[in-house]
């Protein structure tokens, strides 16, 4: 566990330990191993703007075989929310690039909520091209002001995408997404607990044991000082407090299941 208060923790639980370190320090390459680490360099620190980066992965290896091949990046630890583009080709070398197509550009409106992208071709192309420090990290609540860039994994696989896989929203920005390459979770920082970090002592989903999200909705926090609340369908506000059906209505099914426990 990290303490909140103390950011080289967080910097160490944000660094995956790969083989390869050299490639942490550069900018791009080319990648053909079955699975591998994506990271901007000198994650999570900041880096040097101007920048532009171009990470290959190539699947056209016959060790893969062919026909449902495909290639996966998922988020799971994204903090830049422009200048990331992905584009898949059929071919790709030095003097040829053949059927590009931008299958994904990250942007302030996804940057949350795409947790993976896929791609069939053989080839998929990671660019990152940035003028300035300024996209290079979403900023969000607390203790990741100072976190840049991305540090996201990749795998070439003949199965589907794996679920359910996380990205930092959905670990609350009180714990950090890790992919385990056989499963994902979220490690929690210290007085956060449960699967997405928003249980325990330092949790404000709950209220002196009463849950913050009424109505049977679910609690997310964003940072440490707000949550979000997800209501079901029948319900909506900050809290699900309202009850989207007019009350007639809700007298009704309320009879319907007296009317069912009564006829039992």
């Amino acid at each position: 566990m990290c303490r909140i208060n103390n950011f080289i923790p967080i910097l160490t639980l944000l660094m995956h330990i790969s083989s390869n370190e050299a490639g942490r320090r550069t900018c791009g390459g080319t990648y053909t191993a079955a699975r591998g680490i994506l990271a901007t360099p000198n994650f999570p620190g900041p880096f040097d703007v101007p920048i532009r980066c171009q990470w290959v992965i190539d699947s056209s290896s016959a060790a893969y075989g062919s026909g449902n091949t495909s290639i996966i990046v998922y988020f799971t630890q994204l903090f830049t929310f422009e200048g990331l583009t992905f584009t898949e080709y059929q071919l790709y070398g030095n003097d040829y690039k053949i059927n590009p197509k931008l299958i994904h550009k990250v942007n302030e409106t996804n940057v949350f909520r795409i947790r993976w992208v896929q791609s069939y071709q053989s080839y998929l192309v990671i660019e990152l091209k940035m003028q300035s420090s300024e996209s290079a990290h979403i900023r969000v609540l607390d203790k990741f002001l100072d976190t840049y860039g991305f540090n996201i994994t990749y795998e070439i696989t003949t199965g589907g995408v794996r679920s359910p896989s996380c990205t930092m929203m959905d670990c609350g920005f009180t714990g950090i997404c890790f992919d385990h390459y056989t499963k994902f979770s979220c490690k929690c920082f210290d007085g956060y607990s449960g699967p997405s970090c928003s249980e325990g002592p330092k949790s404000f989903c709950y209220t002196n044991g009463t849950p913050t999200c009424k109505n049977g909705g679910t609690c997310l926090h964003v940072g440490v000082a707000a949550v979000k609340c997800h209501c079901s369908k029948l319900f909506t506000g900050n809290t699900c407090e309202t009850l989207l059906e007019p009350a007639s209505a809700k007298g009704k099914v309320l009879l319907c299941i007296l009317g069912s426990n009564r006829a039992k």
